[in-house]
């Protein structure tokens, strides 16, 4: 009964026509929304879960379905260099902290092995500036690339690099009016996630090669502080419960470092990583 919840930690679960639960609420016992998971099915089956605000927008996201285009699209790169691993039932976990843009994109075996994983940067204005593809099991980045938006020439710039940096390809798309971008209108759902497949579509079809070679843009370094003052410059991987991983810039060694003994990490656009920026992010 409600009266016997009050004080007590609980959950409450919403279901949907089909009795499939749908909506699974946290409750501390001050009566605080603590967390909130959303749940999709297809025909029965969970092919999404994740962790959602006040507005319904996904702020952690965990993939299911062999549909998925991102990891599709990485593995069919990836296992051209890795064929060791095998990756049938695979999850894809997407980190979206503002609940709009994806900032992290990790490949999941269905053991639980990380094997790869996309991070992707954004400028001041919002706009997509920086994509790498990180193969997790070496660290390395095998694949990148680089987008340069001109908002008044309606311009956008592609440069493509591979396993070694080199750059594979330069392209410049002309941004089509937002009355003639779709052929058909994209789902809405307040997330740029369900508009993905659409826009790698649209990429595809629309893209002109430049016949001449593009500047290249400078690749720079994350920073790492540590406790006693030493300053390194990093290629940052991930943040995990027990340290932060990254590869040194210039041996390329893959090491790992307790959380106590770093002071800051600001990654190369100027977002602090750790200390973890302190957001509201319980509803």
């Amino acid at each position: 009964m409600a009266t016997e919840r009050r004080g007590v930690s609980h959950i409450q679960v919403s279901f949907n026509e089909k009795d499939e639960p749908v909506l699974i609420e946290h409750i501390s016992p001050s009566g605080f929304m603590a967390d909130r998971e959303a749940l999709e099915y297809d025909n029965g089956k969970l092919i999404r879960k994740g962790k959602v605000n006040h507005k319904n927008e996904y702020l952690e996201l965990v993939d299911f379905s062999e549909s998925e285009p991102w990891s599709r699209e990485f593995i069919d790169w990836w296992v051209q260099g890795n064929n060791t691993l095998s990756v049938d039932g695979q999850q894809t976990h997407f980190s979206i902290p503002d609940g709009k843009q994806v900032t992290k994109i990790q490949f999941e075996t269905i053991n639980g092995k990380k094997y790869g994983q996309v991070e992707l940067d954004y400028d001041y204005l919002g706009f997509l500036e920086d994509e790498r593809w990180r193969d997790l099991i070496t660290g390395n980045i095998i694949r990148r690339f680089h987008y340069k938006f001109d908002v008044m020439a309606n311009v956008n710039q592609i440069w493509e690099f591979g396993r070694k940096g080199e750059l594979i390809s330069h392209m410049s798309l002309e941004m089509a009016p937002s009355d003639q971008l779709y052929k058909v209108p994209p789902p809405r759902t307040g997330n740029t996630l369900g508009e993905s497949e659409i826009i790698m579509k649209e990429i595809k079809e629309k893209k002109i090669i430049v016949p001449y070679g593009g500047i290249i843009p400078r690749t720079e370094f994350d920073e790492i502080i540590f406790k006693s003052g030493q300053r390194m410059e990093v290629d940052f991987i991930s943040l995990e419960d027990n340290g932060i991983q990254f590869k040194l810039s210039k041996s390329g060694d893959l090491l790992t470092v307790p959380k106590v003994r770093v002071e800051s990490l600001t990654s190369r656009n100027g977002t602090v990583i750790y200390p973890e920026p302190i957001r509201n992010a319980k509803y």
